[in-house]
Order: structure tokens, then sequence, then C-alpha cells
């Protein structure tokens, strides 16, 4: 009996160093990209579900997926399948979790700047004005004709959005979802 409470006591604190290591990371990794985590609020998920744009045909990626809040309640209320990638370990882990609960989605730790984005065809992202630009250029030679493409909070440079969503339409100042698609 002795040697398996100290069999639970090693997988215990193998977990909870395994969780400390991946709070580390997420930290070094929020130092160095500078880009903190903030899910895209309820509110706004909802009223891009209401505008109809994602089917249960697609196929999402959400680069900078965070926790997979956002995948999850699409893919639920859509029926589509989607893809997150996350680059905070910690982040993704909750993300992992999240998704295990799900047959529709799949989370990453992956760097999106390292996904081929010719397969999805609603690219979804909602990141902080640093990572846009680079963003754009990688979307500028990857995304096909007949693709989706959907940027939260902040516009794409270079790219004329076809449609604005705007989830709070009684708050002018707020964030809106720009909806546009490759020709």
């Amino acid at each position: 009996m002795p040697a398996l409470l100290l069999i639970i006591a090693y997988v215990i604190i193998g977990l909870l160093g395994l969780l400390l290591l991946a709070l580390v990371m997420s930290f070094v990794v929020l130092l160095i990209i500078r880009v903190p985590f903030v899910r895209t609020p309820k509110r706004a998920t909802q009223a891009l579900i209401d505008a109809k744009i994602i089917h249960s045909t697609d196929l999402v990626y959400d680069l900078g997926a965070g926790d997979g809040k956002f995948l999850n309640d699409i893919v639920k209320a859509t029926g589509c399948r989607g893809e997150g990638f996350e680059i905070s370990p910690f982040v993704w882990l909750m993300g992992e979790f999240r998704a295990a609960t799900s047959k529709r989605f799949t989370m990453h730790l992956q760097n999106f700047l390292n996904v081929d984005l010719s397969e999805p065809t609603i690219i979804f992202n909602f990141l902080a004005p640093a990572g846009i630009p680079g963003l754009a250029q990688k979307l500028n030679t990857e995304v096909k004709a007949g693709q989706t493409v959907i940027s939260y909070g902040f516009e794409l440079p270079g790219w004329t959005p076809m449609q604005t969503i705007d989830p709070q339409p009684d708050r002018p100042t707020g964030s809106k979802f720009y909806v546009y698609k490759k020709t």
C-alpha cells in the first residue's frame, strides 16, 4: 500500500511540475513575442455566428487560438471543423483540454507563421497589432482564391474587406470583424 501512495505522489508531483514548466514557458513566450492572451468576447463570437459566414462544410483555422474557446463555440454553433494554432504552452494546454471534449476541432502547439494556409476555407485571427503585418504578408503569398479571412479587431494592411461586422453597434469605437475574400 505505501508503494502505491508513493507512485501516486510522484505522478501528482510530475503533473504539477509539467504545469509549472508550461506556465513558465508561456511567460517567456509572452516576453519574447509581446502578445498577450485575450479571448474573443462572447458577444463578438455570437455576432459572427449570426452573420452566417461559417458553415458546416468549412474548415476554420484559428491563428493564435489561445484556449480554444472561440473555436469551440464556432464548431458547436455551425458544425464546421476547426484547427487552432497557439504558441504559448500554458494557454495551448487549456485549449487542448477543451478540444479533447470536442470531435470537431484540434489544437496545435505551433507558431502559425509555420503553418500552410492553403487548406482551410476560413482563416480567423484576433492578434495584437504587432502580429498583423507579418500575418498579412503570409496571407498574400499563401491564401488561394475563394478562401475567406476574418480578422477581429484590426484590418489587414493591403487588403480590402468585403464585409464588416460590428458586434456592438451601440459602441462605434469597439472592435469589429473584417471579412476578406481572396479573389
